[in-house]
């Protein structure tokens, strides 16, 4: 049934590209959250990848046999580049915020970012003496950016307990960064 309905949307049917998208969604949107936990990425990703077939609908291949797979495939490939592009830009961010906005010279330069990757290596050690909840609940909210409703909602977790993970968590990191400072200097 759906390979006759891709042939039809290919040739135009409005209906039979309504029923493709009606058929697939929830199918693509569960695949695509296992590719990337960022539902609005998901689920932007699968509106785009409608709205190409159907701009392409008159080029596309009207033998289809499997659609769901065909789809899957396309849903993938187009998660990897928006999220390779999104990690792109997270570095650029990263490095317009590290370099310095005066013009240095090359030793300062190269002293700024051996402390900046010292840092980073006592975040990473404190990171690693969080619980894996902790370390989890850390990572959905100041990584993934997520809000406490919804790591609450991802986590089966009330908000309060969010709240208090995050709160532990960060009491433990700046007891950890501390003690690693104090080390680096004995």
């Amino acid at each position: 049934m759906t390979a006759g309905v891709w042939g039809q949307m290919a040739g135009g049917d409005k209906e039979a590209f309504l029923t493709l998208y009606q058929s697939h969604y929830h199918a693509l949107f569960r695949y695509g959250f296992s590719i990337s936990i960022d539902r609005e990425l998901t689920k932007d990703c699968i509106q785009e990848l409608f709205l190409e077939i159907w701009n392409t609908r008159h080029t596309l291949n009207k033998d289809v046999i499997n659609v769901q797979s065909y789809l899957f495939t396309w849903l993938r490939r187009k998660m990897s580049r928006e999220l390779s592009r999104l990690a792109k830009d997270k570095l650029a961010d990263e490095l317009r915020l590290e370099l310095p906005v005066m013009e240095s010279s090359y030793e300062e330069l190269l002293i700024a970012f051996q402390q900046s990757e010292e840092k980073k290596m006592q975040l990473r050690e404190a990171l690693k003496k969080l619980t894996k909840k902790q370390l989890e609940i850390v990572r959905l909210k100041f990584f993934e950016n997520l809000s406490y409703r919804t790591i609450a909602t991802q986590t089966s977790l009330t908000p309060r307990t969010i709240y208090n993970l995050i709160y532990e968590a960060i009491r433990h990191l700046r007891e950890s960064m501390k003690l690693l400072l104090i080390l680096l200097f004995i």
